[in-house]
């Protein structure tokens, strides 16, 4: 088997596939590097998949269009080892019969994660009294932190990070409310939360966490209407993409001091200087960092290298993405 690792060299490349999942590739079959520290174009990809059975890749892969596959004369199985794989499947690719497997599940473990971690920081306004003790010595004189255990928790849009997310929220016993347009309420019901409205998430959760996929339809998803009926001091967190929300309504509705926020993601990132979300004591702003820790990338990348090992194995693929799946991902 003949297989063409596209991940330029360079940290990103060193943190998914590290040692130990470059001598397992080895086992796999012969592996032909892009020796480059630049992502490849569509061409350059194109003239590297003559005679490669699987294409292991990352993020910054072109569209595998019908001209970007048109000499893959043996392609069968793209390994992708990073999260959503809306932006380099193509009805090119699925009509060829060449399958795709990605590495989401292990993201959506450590957004999951994270989202956890962030309401905890935002409940308890960890920054704040970070901040205040290396400037005054000890606490504030008004205590601001506020439990997670036992609040009204709302999750809007439901996929592999929301059932994760769910998992994690038990031991906090929060009562959950979800918004989802594909789910029904006996669906809810049997995951134990319970089915709501936008507005009713809005205007009756503490903490509202954000994981719907960025598309068209969820543009500005979240707009200056719904931010106003969100209650006093509850916390809107959004590990999504940062264009499900009208940011320039949250600003204005956050310089008014009711609600807060803790934001991973932006609607254009790097977050300029100049954005009026910086300098609001209410926004905690993190870098577009919820998953996955670096720690885990090496774990995203072997679920993708498992997945070789079965095709080879004849065995059925355990991360493999449909083409209506792969309709459904952030683009």
């Amino acid at each position: 088997m003949n297989i063409y690792i596209s991940i330029p060299k360079g940290e990103i490349r060193e943190t998914f596939l590290n040692s130990e999942n470059v001598a397992f590739l080895e086992t796999l079959g012969t592996l032909t590097w892009n020796d480059s520290c630049e992502y490849l174009t569509g061409d350059q990809l194109r003239d590297q998949l003559v005679d490669i059975d699987v294409l292991v890749c990352g993020w910054g892969t072109p569209c595998l269009t019908d001209e970007v596959l048109s000499k893959a004369n043996r392609l069968k199985l793209v390994a992708y080892v990073a999260g959503s794989v809306a932006n380099v499947v193509s009805d090119a690719m699925y009509n060829r019969g060449i399958r795709i497997v990605c590495g989401n599940e292990a993201f959506a473990r450590s957004v999951a994660e994270a989202a956890v971690a962030y309401m905890l920081c935002a409940r308890r306004y960890i920054p704040f009294y970070s901040s205040y003790i290396q400037e005054h010595g000890w606490k504030s004189p008004v205590n601001y932190g506020r439990a997670l255990n036992d609040q009204t928790v709302g999750i809007v849009g439901y996929g592999s990070i929301s059932r994760y997310l769910l998992e994690l929220l038990r031991p906090f016993h929060v009562k959950i409310k979800l918004y989802s347009s594909h789910m029904t309420e006996e669906q809810a019901s049997a995951l134990g939360v319970e089915k709501a409205s936008l507005e009713e998430i809005f205007s009756t959760c503490k903490v509202i966490s954000l994981h719907c996929a960025r598309n068209a339809k969820n543009y500005h998803m979240i707009n200056e209407r719904l931010l106003r009926m969100m209650q006093n001091e509850a916390v809107l967190i959004n590990t999504a993409r940062g264009d499900i929300i009208d940011e320039e309504a949250l600003i204005r509705v956050a310089r008014e001091g009711k609600i807060r926020a803790m934001l991973d993601v932006f609607e254009e990132e790097p977050l300029p200087m100049n954005n009026g979300l910086r300098g609001l004591d209410n926004v905690i702003l993190m870098p577009h960092c919820g998953g996955p820790t670096y720690d885990k990338r090496c774990d995203a990348a072997r679920l993708v290298l498992d997945d070789i090992l079965r095709l080879q194995q004849g065995l059925p693929l355990q991360n493999e993405v449909s083409a209506v799946r792969a309709a459904t991902m952030t683009h």
